[in-house]
């Protein structure tokens, strides 16, 4: 009797840090060791390993491979599949990782082990959407990067939101993490960070679509604002429901992520190389067929269509030889009322004596027309109809309710150009009032630098008093605390932090710093303590992470990290870039910078995390660093420290 097979897991990560291989052997490696299998070695094409009743077969080549692990459940067994191939000729490599249900067992269908490992790894999508191996934790500052996302047409995994619990804060976040593991790879998981950041949002998306008080609501992709079935087609889970039902919720929510996403049909590219992978792999093709699968077949060609094509041709293109004599063709007659005065069984006059050498006979107009005729009836006649139908069936609610969005839109835009033109002070313009603006400028930077450094000292006794209380679990009075450094700018405070710290590896952005102490004098001292203290934080996050006595992101850090941390504002911190700047290589590439090959195979790596040194105006300087702490070195990498990079609203 054949076992009942059912697929409970798919997902398709697109990579285009390559190679693809190198990341997925060790991290599909550390998942297999914990259950007693040896690791995956690299140019072994075959190989078969067990331990008890789990067997785990390896076919790879250089260019493509498979993993396959089966291990028992119930009983029945799990089916856990890793299919590849690499980048070649502009085809993006890719992974599909499938678990498969073999015979009678129950189990909750949750993303491997592996997958979010692999996720850290690199910038992995599903060849649109980035796909975290975390919770995206939301600010304000990205919540147009969020809605965005959302409300992409081309969207195809779900996003689902996870808002604060007034409540209980933390045990929203335990439910966002709680998500992201368990459904890594299919969809994407946002935990909005505050109320301001949730009441943002919901206004973003509008009624009906919002989001609030603790309750999570999954966005399926695509996403139709004006479609009236819309906020029945994303559901939400309130606050109260979690509260009292807790795991049980989350769990439902992940197997109806995971249950649609499993369901769906890979991309046509994909299944026509997947196809071409299993051949190579058993020795039935050649590699280069994986580049052949990777386009699209030529289309089917009808034989009716073609010859009808190659008839008309004949009649508009002719060789200028074989046209008779001008006086030799009757004229013909002149259309009456609009319509052509040729019967239907007329026949083009034809030349008394046509050259011998004419290359074919032209096909009688007449009997062209009825070809052309019959296509159109018998072979259009669905097309034609389908789009009529497609054209009537507008209902005319959804056509107001987009003319009443964009109405409301052009409102708001009007209502703020009024503001702006009525707020321009005249006496801008004049030199003395500029003049004078610029004095009271440096003098209110002045003041915001001394404040800054009182500010950072008493931080920094802060923390020490902290330290010291959680060692010794009573008071500490008369003491000065930890010394503050306090750099004079931004080439002082590189030296210093190559120095003395051990966990953060600064690059070669020494000229970029430095120009800005040349182009802004005010604000080296304030920009250059700001920077020093967010490195000292990174350090401190790295120490900590690497070591095991933290598990989260440098943002979790900041946010909940253990008492008499260095940590700066979450406020200052973004995780990642918008879609168009990582996809564009004008953007992209001035974010990519030099890490050991040891992170990254290819010596480089693009840094979308950065930290704000001034949160909003111009200039706005940036640090962009990227996080290995929990990987293979135990670092943090800092690639670059300088005035804003290029992005959509600069270019």
């Amino acid at each position: 009797m054949k076992r009942r097979t059912e697929q409970l897991y798919q997902a398709l990560l697109r990579d285009k840090l390559n190679p693809i291989s190198i990341r997925l052997r060790r991290t599909f490696s550390d998942w297999v060791e914990a259950k007693g299998l040896p690791r995956i070695e690299a140019g072994v094409p075959r190989a078969e390993h067990t331990a008890g009743e789990i067997r785990l077969t390896v076919r790879q080549s250089r260019d493509c491979g498979s993993y396959t692990l089966e291990e028992p459940s119930g009983a029945g067994s799990l089916r856990t599949r890793v299919v590849y191939a690499e980048a070649m000729n502009g085809v993006t490599a890719w992974a599909i990782v499938t678990v498969d249900q073999l015979g009678e067992t129950e189990v909750q269908p949750y993303a491997p082990g592996f997958v979010p490992a692999y996720l850290r790894t690199a910038h992995v999508t599903d060849g649109r959407t980035h796909l975290p191996d975390s919770a995206w934790v939301v600010s304000e500052d990205e919540v147009d990067h969020l809605t965005g996302e959302v409300l992409d047409p081309q969207r195809r995994v779900p996003i689902i939101v996870v808002s604060p619990d007034e409540r209980g804060r933390e045990e929203s976040r335990e439910h966002a993490d709680y998500l992201a593991t368990a459904i890594a790879g299919t969809a994407v998981v946002a935990f909005l960070a505050d109320r301001r950041t949730q009441d943002r949002f919901n206004r973003a998306l509008g009624n009906q679509l919002e989001v609030y008080g603790g309750g999570i609501r999954t966005y399926y992709g695509p996403l139709n604002p004006a479609d009236p079935r819309t906020p029945f087609l994303h559901p939400v889970t309130g606050g109260p429901t979690l509260r009292s039902q807790g795991r049980a919720v989350l769990d439902r929510i992940a197997d109806r992520v995971i249950g649609e996403t499993a369901r769906r049909a890979l991309p046509e590219d994909v299944q026509r190389m997947r196809s071409a992978v299993y051949r190579v792999l058993s020795g039935r093709a050649e590699p280069s067929e994986l580049v052949q699968a990777a386009h699209s077949p030529p289309p089917t060609v009808d034989p009716a269509r073609e010859e009808l094509r190659r008839k008309l041709l004949a009649v508009t293109v002719q060789p200028a030889a074989a046209e008779p004599a001008p006086a030799e063709r009757p004229e013909p007659e002149r259309a009456v009322n609009g319509k052509p005065a040729l019967a239907a069984d007329a026949k083009p006059a034809r030349a008394e004596n046509p050259p011998a050498a004419a290359p074919a006979a032209t096909p009688d107009l007449a009997e062209l027309v009825d070809a052309v005729a019959d296509t159109v009836v018998t072979k259009l006649k669905g097309e034609i109809e389908a789009a009529m139908d497609l054209a009537i069936g507008t209902r005319e609610s959804e056509i107001l309710t987009r003319i009443r969005a964009l109405d409301d839109r052009l409102a708001v835009v009007y209502r703020m150009l009024t503001e702006l033109r009525g707020t321009d002070p005249p006496e801008a313009r004049h030199a003395e009032e500029l003049e004078r603006l610029r004095t009271e400028n440096e003098l209110l930077w002045e003041e915001y630098g001394e404040a800054d450094a009182i500010a950072r000292k008493q931080a920094a006794r802060i923390r020490w008093l902290e330290r010291r209380l959680a060692e010794a679990g009573q008071q500490v009075h008369g003491v000065t605390g930890e010394d503050v450094f306090e750099p004079e700018g931004m080439r002082e405070m590189l030296d210093h932090a190559r120095k003395s710290l051990t966990h953060v590896v600064i690059g070669d952005t020494d000229e970029a710093a430095a120009r800005l102490d040349l182009d802004y004098p005010e604000q080296r001292r304030t920009w250059a303590a700001k920077a020093w203290d967010a490195l000292c934080a990174l350090e401190d996050f790295a120490r900590a992470r690497s070591s095991g006595e933290f598990a989260g992101g440098f943002y979790d850090w900041c946010a909940n990290g253990p008492a008499g941390r260095r940590t700066i504002s979450t406020r200052m911190i973004a995780m990642r870039e918008s879609r168009t700047v990582v996809t564009r290589a004008k953007f992209s590439e001035p974010r990519t910078f030099r890490v050991p090959e040891s992170v990254a195979p290819g010596g480089q790596v693009m840094m979308e995390a950065h930290i704000k040194l001034r949160k909003v105006g111009y200039p706005a300087p940036r640090i962009y660093f990227y996080d290995d702490s929990g990987g293979a070195t135990g670092k943090v990498y800092v690639g670059y420290i300088g005035d804003h990079l290029p992005n959509t609203r600069t270019n």
